[in-house]
């Protein structure tokens, strides 16, 4: 006779109480399994039945019911295993059924009732873009188990995302919806209420008695009091920003000393601020403690630098107030590679290390105990470099500055970084040194690894307005920043360019509607005969047909050759460059100064020049200062003169991403004969390149604020002629957050004021009488176009005698294409 056990779905274990049910095919009866005496007994086979989804040896093995096994019965095993089951979160209901018992065997059968599966989930009661977004965020996918792990999981994420939002009081509701029409199918829907988003109405401090609350509040940013003037955003509570905020408090208070501060406790509440309406309130208790002082330095271990030397590092003196974060950047790595570490490791000692020990004497002072452990020095074995699928590996090669066999150098690998990220091969973003030390042999391995996903080509096209002479500005060009002549001539090269060799050649149109036309063709190699020494060929013509005016055309055709070597005193951040040009003028007539004819120069110029700006196109660090003196040659049928310009440009890192960028520019022409000087090449200030391009005849300096072009730019005026000044400066203050780099496009708002102003002769010169104009703008960088530089500054000053006029108090829209740095 065959016999069944039926044992109670787990929701009736609960209550402590097991109901057995014994079946036969003729009789039916109720026994108490627990008058049976138990008995061991192994498990002979295990049937999984209902099971739909799921599948059968996974139910087996979590129940661990398994063949073979020995279990107890009557006893808790088979209990446990509907327990485990239960624990799953799959099943609706468990049933573990005894099919045959024999004296030493016993055979199983697993009944379950599987929980539905979702078919799709929704979110209902919140905004759309609110929805996308929590959807984004939810990992719930189609065809899982509708289990309470799984909503409870979806709700907590709904729930921290409006708590990040700064709402308060959010409700979700889940609902399983049958799907009639599928088997074991379900929808599941989450009815949520956002709640109210309140803004943060009181910041308070207790025990703090340094610095006061409005100190404190100050360094709690990101998180903000909301106050009546603050209307751009609410100033709503996050999580994030509250952690954020004290660990910005205790920094500031370990900056200046302070190294036991702690905070006692806090608290976030709400509370009626005004009548019937609810704000955030934070109260945070803080211990202050001492403020500590140092007062010994001692250095153990040191043999390659003295004590002196290495306290110089650590810029610390007896009696100075412990600063925290200094501490630690002068002692491990700050910006300027000053630090005790770079000491170091910039001489070969990569092994190094220093380990600092601060024992507080008296009330307020500290003893500083620093153990060196120097090691031997460590050789660069093997450099290589992965990611470069375009670029040849001789070109990423010539510019590392690790070398196999010299000594280990953190700067030089910095300085590789760097090198890599101005070429504009490589995201700069991307760029990162894989460091192998090998302690056993002294030596070192370094691979970089390079992202060369950011396109070097790109195609500029814009347009703009160049004034009523001029019209609508159409301009074009197509530059490939990693050109390969050699590739070129080998079958299979144009695949579509041939490039890889990081030469660079560019070719540029620009066309108006009033009858002005600009050709450009360059040819830059960086690296000739595999030497630090680059060779440039450029040429350009340019024509602006002014008939139309009565006035005639006047053009200029111009090529130059440069040869530029990089230097390595007083640094290896100067190089120098000889330009050897040729211009010929050919105007018609004019009403300007310059008169009618041909006129023809041969220029030489020598730059010199210190460049340690690290991305040309949002720097961050660096300067870059440049002395050019260029000569057009007094040979007999040539024209004459001599120019002076020199340039300078800091950037200074404030706070985060945010950079600080101020420029200084003088220019100086001058003749060295009277009947033989050139009318040309003299300082026009105001416009950008787009605006400027019909000016050929001038040397044109870029000013926000200030159209340009002929007749509208910062210029000295004779006999009511706009002649150029001899004698220009510019001065630029910027603020610039680069808020969004990734591969595909880069996006950096600014600030800016500029000032400067062109003379006609050092008579005249005044460099306190400046033309000033404060504005905004953005530079967008897409790896297809280049750079595009979009500014709208207001002037404060008007140019006297400009046609068309050019007044103050009024704001001027400037589109540029090219990096200004």
């Amino acid at each position: 006779m065959l016999k069944r056990i039926f044992i109670a779905s787990f929701c009736v274990l609960t209550f402590g109480t097991f109901t057995y049910e014994l079946k036969a095919q003729d009789t039916f009866e109720i026994t108490d399994p627990t008058q049976n005496t138990p008995q061991e007994y192994t498990i002979k086979s295990v049937t999984v039945q209902g099971n739909e989804s799921t599948r059968e040896q996974f139910i087996i093995n979590a129940s661990s019911l398994t063949v073979g096994r020995q279990i107890t019965y009557p006893g808790e095993d088979i209990a446990d295993a509907i327990k485990r089951l239960f624990r799953s979160g799959l099943f609706a209901d468990v049933e573990i059924l005894i099919e045959e018992i024999s004296l030493s065997d016993i055979s199983l059968i697993i009944k379950v009732t599987e929980k539905p599966r979702l078919i799709e989930y929704k979110i209902e009661g919140v905004k759309r873009s609110q929805r996308k977004d929590i959807e984004a965020l939810l990992t719930i996918t189609p065809g899982v188990a509708i289990t309470e792990a799984v909503i409870a999981k979806a709700k907590n994420t709904i729930h921290r995302f409006y708590k990040e939002k700064g709402y308060w009081h959010t409700k979700v509701e889940a609902s399983i919806e049958d799907a009639p029409d599928l088997n074991n199918r379900a929808r599941l829907i989450f009815d949520v209420d956002a709640g109210v988003r309140l803004e943060i109405k009181d910041i308070k401090f207790e025990g703090n008695e340094a610095y006061s609350d409005r100190k404190l509040t100050k360094k709690m940013k990101p998180l903000k009091e909301d106050k009546w003037w603050k209307i751009l955003s609410k100033k709503v509570y996050k999580q994030s920003d509250y952690d954020e905020g004290i660990a910005n408090v205790l920094a500031y208070y370990r900056k200046n000393g302070y190294t036991d501060v702690r905070v006692i406790s806090d608290s976030v509440f709400i509370y009626n601020y005004v009548k019937d309406l609810d704000g955030v309130g934070v109260t945070i208790t803080l211990e202050e403690g001492p403020q500590y002082k140092v007062r010994n330095i001692t250095f153990d271990g040191n043999t390659v630098y003295t004590d002196e030397q290495l306290t110089a590092a650590l810029e610390f003196e007896e009696g100075d107030v412990f600063n925290q974060e200094k501490f630690e950047l002068n002692l491990t790595f700050n910006k300027n590679s000053t630090d005790v570490t770079s000491l170091y490791q910039n001489i070969g000692y990569l092994f190094f290390n220093a380990t600092p020990t601060i024992e507080k004497v008296a009330e307020d002072s500290l003893d500083i105990y620093i153990d060196i452990y120097e090691d031997e020095i460590a050789t660069v074995k093997e450099v290589g470099f992965t990611g470069n699928t375009k670029t040849h590996d001789d070109v990423v090669r010539r510019t590392l500055r690790t070398v196999p066999g010299n000594k280990y150098s953190r700067d030089a690998i910095v300085r590789s970084i760097r090198e890599l990220g101005t070429l504009g091969y490589f995201d700069a973003q991307n760029l990162q040194p894989d460091i192998i030390p090998d302690p056993n042999n002294k030596s070192v391995d370094i691979i970089y690894r390079l992202d060369e996903s950011v396109s070097t080509d790109n195609f500029e096209f814009s347009g703009g307005y160049g004034g009523q002479s001029i019209g609508a500005i159409i301009s074009a060009r197509v530059n490939f920043n990693n050109f390969s002549i050699k590739r070129a001539f080998e079958k299979g090269g144009w695949t579509p360019i041939p490039s890889g060799d990081g030469q660079k050649v560019s070719l540029g149109v620009q066309v108006t509607g009033q009858g002005y036309q600009s050709y450009s063709v360059s040819f830059v190699e960086p690296w000739l005969n595999g030497k630090p020494t680059s060779l440039g060929v450029n040429f350009a013509y340019n024509l602006i047909n002014n008939t139309r005016f009565g006035v005639g055309k006047s053009e200029l055709f111009s090529g130059s050759v440069s040869i530029g070597k990089r230097l390595k005193w007083p640094d290896d951040y100067f190089s120098t460059r000889t330009t050897l040009g040729y211009q010929l003028y050919d105007v018609d007539q004019t009403t300007s100064f310059q008169r009618a004819g041909i006129t023809n120069s041969i220029t030489l110029e020598q730059r010199l020049e210190r460049n340690s700006v690290d991305n040309p196109i949002s720097p961050t660090v660096g300067s870059k200062i440049s002395l050019s003196g260029e000569l057009a040659l007094p040979v007999k049928g040539f024209s004459e003169y001599y120019k002076i310009k020199s340039s300078y440009q800091s950037h200074f890192p404030i706070v985060d991403k945010l950079v600080l960028t101020s420029t200084a520019d003088f220019g100086y022409i001058g003749y060295l004969t009277k009947d033989r000087r050139s009318d040309f090449q003299r300082f026009l200030v105001g416009g950008t390149q787009l605006q400027q391009r019909q000016s050929f005849l001038y040397d044109n300096i870029d000013m926000r604020g200030y159209p340009g072009g002929i007749g509208q730019s910062i210029a000295p005026f004779e006999n009511g002629v706009q002649t150029g000044g001899r004698i220009y400066n510019k001065f630029s203050l910027e603020m610039r957050y680069p808020a969004v780099q990734n591969e595909q496009i880069q996006l950096i708002p600014y600030t800016f004021i500029d000032a400067g102003n062109s003379y006609l002769n050092f008579s005249q010169y005044d460099p306190f009488e400046l033309k000033r104009s404060a504005g905004f703008g953005v530079r967008l960088f897409l790896p297809i176009l280049g750079l595009v530089d979009l500014s709208y500054g207001y002037r404060f000053d008007g140019i006297e005698g400009a046609t068309p006029q050019v007044l103050a108090g009024e704001w001027e829209f400037l589109f540029n294409i090219g990096a200004p740095f």
